[in-house]
């Protein structure tokens, strides 16, 4: 169970135009028999709202409706009948209500405005009309939608709690009074009655799924395959970058590839030959560098190059035929390899050190590890400074280390002042820059269990500002990994999750039938501009926020 699915126990259905669809009617005559917009003119009468809540006998009902339209009642009556046989039940929604009522624990409902005639037609059609624990029609409760006394009569008969309700309607004034008791109304259109539909979605994925379960499947159904995609063109492609972040999430080494500096290729667990495969490994007590220092059997220590990362595992898609090492890609490396195969890279102190020289005319240590690229972004920044947070030893003080000072303002500033609100050269959202901002914050605090007294300007910053962007950014639409990266970055900072129930439950409305999510993008090219994503570090987030608040429901 997630703390989505948890969330609701109770869902009503309207019945004509969300279970029920229309079909052309098989007697056309009828209808074409009333003058132009009589069917909507009776429909919206105040004789109609009688009729549909038992105040009148239908005969009577089509007299008077035939008399205010000065027509025969005959040909009101046929064509009100020629409409009702023209209903039909939409087979993948009656399906979906047969599996919802079977859930334990979950009620299911239908408040239909409906004569009791009509509704004595209805219930001959073939729907599995047992699913439901009770049908509420407007005639035999002698109130109609949106009348509020409606909506109570439903809540005290049913004994549900509002904000564990959801109500499925065509109308949006039925909508509004269903949400003012605090209900969760969502508006049926034409388009959302298929299984593509985002309504049906969310209650398969929301109400009915488990997510978890599907995208750890997902996962490792497509070990191997995670690749990135080029959003717009749908070109995929291979790089580290995406799989040590799929990594990272998951710490499932099996799932993912990577080229290693040393043009080691390497699959997780199968672990491809590599010259250090067998050198022996120090306690995980250890420090990075002890690790690099002392476990390699006597081998010299690697290069500075077998600590420089490549984004790409493969010949460069949509960029220059060569392409050098980076700052992000290296950084994210070492923030994710597990100590037992840090005897693959360089010591980090080696690339540390190259880092902190590789800056430009402000100071700010640069991208790329190559001089015909002299290029800054505030979120790589920001991971080469959790690089520095976690191997550059106990004595680093992010609020007063003299090489790191130029990069800490840069970062801090574009936070402060929304600078990076449309992305930057190489990120293609604001959430990009809040999760990394986030997980760093995160650090600082983790750091200062130890020593509080180290990094406390920086963290108290953060903190502040982090804690605004992240408020001001909930509620409002965005790509699927770019959602993704907002609710994770929320809960590694420690935004309370009921303020993102709205990101939640879209999340989950995007989890495809096979498990996995839509890839979305976060990165691009910064020569084209081209969006970069990923289904495999979209679904591998999505899990992991999923696991981590399943975790603390099971702790609370």
């Amino acid at each position: 169970m997630t703390m989505a699915s948890n969330t609701y126990d109770t869902i009503i259905f309207d019945l004509g135009d969300v279970l029920f669809d229309w079909d052309e009617p098989k007697n056309v005559a009828s209808l074409a028999a009333l003058p132009k917009g009589a069917m909507r003119e009776m429909m919206n009468s105040t004789t109609w709202y009688d009729l549909d809540r038992g105040l009148l006998p239908a005969e009577e009902a089509y007299k008077i409706m035939g008399e205010e339209l000065n027509i025969e009642a005959s040909l009101v009556q046929q064509a009100i009948d020629a409409a009702a046989l023209s209903l039909r039940v939409n087979e993948q929604w009656a399906e979906l209500v047969e599996k919802l009522a079977a859930k334990p624990g979950l009620k299911v409902y239908a408040m239909s405005n409906i004569s009791k005639e009509h509704f004595e037609y209805i219930r001959t059609l073939p729907f599995p009309w047992e699913a439901f624990t009770r049908v509420f029609t407007s005639a035999a409760a002698g109130m109609r939608k949106p009348d509020l006394c409606f909506y109570q009569y439903v809540i005290n008969e049913t004994g549900s709690d509002p904000g564990r309700t959801i109500f499925l309607d065509d109308r949006t004034e039925n909508i509004v009074a269903a949400r003012s008791f605090g209900i969760r109304g969502e508006v049926v259109t034409e388009n959302e009655r298929t299984k593509e539909g985002r309504i049906f979605r969310f209650l398969r994925n929301v109400v009915l799924g488990e997510p978890i379960a599907l995208a750890e499947t997902f996962l490792r159904s497509e070990s191997g395959k995670l690749d990135s995609i080029y959003s717009e063109k749908g070109v995929s492609f291979k790089d580290n970058f995406a799989q040590l972040l799929i990594w990272g999430l998951t710490d499932m080494e099996d799932i993912i590839y990577l080229l290693w500096p040393d043009g080691t290729p390497w699959r997780g667990s199968s672990r491809c030959s590599s010259p250090d495969d067998n050198a022996s490994v120090a306690s995980s007590t250890d420090s990075a560098v002890v690790l690099n220092d002392k476990t390699r059997n006597g081998k010299k220590p690697r290069p500075l190059q077998d600590g420089l990362w490549n984004y790409f595992t493969e010949k460069p898609v949509g960029t220059t035929e060569t392409f050098p090492a980076d700052a992000d890609t290296t950084s994210i490396a070492y923030l994710t390899i597990p100590q037992e195969h840090l005897h693959r890279v360089a010591d980090p102190r080696l690339v540390l050190d190259a880092m902190a020289a590789n800056v430009n005319v402000d100071g700010i240590m640069q991208v790329y590890f190559t001089d015909d690229r002299p290029r800054i972004c505030a979120i790589v920044s920001v991971n080469m400074l959790r690089f520095f947070l976690k191997y550059g030893g106990d004595d680093l003080d992010l609020d007063t280390d003299p090489r790191l000072a130029a990069t800490r303002n840069f970062v801090v500033n574009c936070l402060v002042n929304n600078a990076v609100m449309n992305g930057t050269r190489h990120y293609t959202t604001t959430e990009s820059f809040l999760y990394f901002v986030s997980l760093f914050y995160a650090e600082l605090r983790a750091k200062a269990e130890n020593n509080s007294i180290k990094n406390v300007n920086v963290r108290q910053t953060l903190k502040r500002h982090i804690y605004r962007s992240l408020v001001q950014s909930l509620g409002k639409p965005g790509n699927p990994l770019a959602l993704a990266m907002r609710v994770r970055a929320c809960q590694v900072f420690g935004i309370e999750k009921g303020l993102l129930k709205w990101e939640m439950d879209e999340l989950l409305v995007l989890q495809e039938e096979d498990g996995g999510w839509p890839a979305g993008y976060f990165c691009r090219a910064g020569r084209t501009g081209a969006d970069i994503g990923s289904r495999g570090f979209t679904t591998a987030m999505a899990w992991r926020i999923l696991k981590d608040y399943e975790r603390e429901d099971c702790v609370a």
